[in-house]
């Protein structure tokens, strides 16, 4: 099976650099280093290419067909926190991305070594801390070319692959269990941190109503508290019902009336991923809006 693990480096995230691709056999099959058509000036801090190191290099676009070539003839690709990578290439030109298989190196740190001790698959540490939990020799003085990023990126993908398979040789039906494998414990992992409570306090001659997995006022001025199996959904509907007796200025505190407290009493939900994730979304924006 052929599988390309793939890194690039980006003018401010946008334009591309650097590209550089290897094969499950360590060898280095692509690197070239770009000129941005657009961009003239960025943030050289991390991947430390300059305007000057790449004022001869071609365009991306002119060299993009021997790019396509070697995505075409991948059965899968693979890289850490790759879909940025993905997202750029693909608005650089490059075709077919959305139909080939994706395993992220980061995911597969997450499912085999962070799960069990309690990581969030959206935290996962730098590349830089994944390999050297893997027993691999890799820092900051090698890290952050393209090249350096990729090979390490590979032997942490090898490293992965073999303990979840037992040795087994690299197979579509092997990695597309792997990357099912890896969306079911995420959604797992996501419906779990979506459970919580809605916990109501008396605030003077108001109520103050807390969101959340843990509370971070007094546990002493509690009336009651009602589990729910979706903390985002609970915020965003009750928000909705109560708005208009919410107290100005007062995040979360109410003036409730006796029917209206029992409604928040009786309140229920169930769990619904793309429920979940709309409400999220909009409560991360209305608490954008009232920064």
């Amino acid at each position: 099976m052929q599988v390309i693990c793939l890194d690039a480096e980006f003018a401010d995230n946008e334009e591309l650099l650097e590209l550089s691709m290897f094969d499950l056999n360590g060898k280095e099959i692509y690197h070239e280093y770009y000129r941005p058509e657009k961009i003239r000036n960025w943030r050289t801090d991390i991947h430390h290419i300059t305007p000057e190191m790449v004022s001869g290099k071609p365009s991306f676009r002119k060299v993009r067909n021997e790019v396509q070539a070697l995505i075409d003839g991948a059965a899968a690709l693979t890289g850490f926190a790759v879909d940025n990578d993905l997202r750029v290439l693909s608005r650089s030109g490059l075709s077919g991305l959305d139909n080939k298989r994706v395993i992220d190196v980061k995911d597969m740190f997450w499912y085999l070594e962070g799960n069990c001790k309690g990581m969030s698959p959206f935290s996962v540490p730098s590349l830089i801390s994944c390999a050297n939990t893997l027993g691999l020799d890799f820092s900051e003085d090698t890290a952050h070319s393209a090249s350096a990023d990729t090979e390490a990126t590979l032997k942490c993908f090898r490293q992965l692959y073999t303990r979840f398979s037992g040795g087994d040789a690299i197979s579509e039906e092997s990695v597309d269990i792997f990357i099912v494998k890896i969306k079911e414990a995420k959604a797992k992992f996501v419906e779990e941190n979506a459970k919580g409570a809605i916990k109501v306090y008396k605030h003077k001659d108001c109520f103050k109503l807390n969101f959340g997995r843990k509370t971070d006022v007094d546990e002493k001025c509690i009336l009651f508290e009602v589990s729910v199996a979706d903390r985002y959904k609970a915020e965003y509907e009750l928000k909705k019902l109560l708005k208009k007796k919410e107290v100005p200025d007062k995040r979360n505190v109410y003036r409730l009336t006796p029917k209206l407290l029992e409604e928040v009493r009786n309140y229920r939900n169930e769990y619904d991923a793309e429920e979940s994730a709309w409400c999220k979304k909009v409560l991360r924006n209305l608490s954008r809006l009232s920064l």
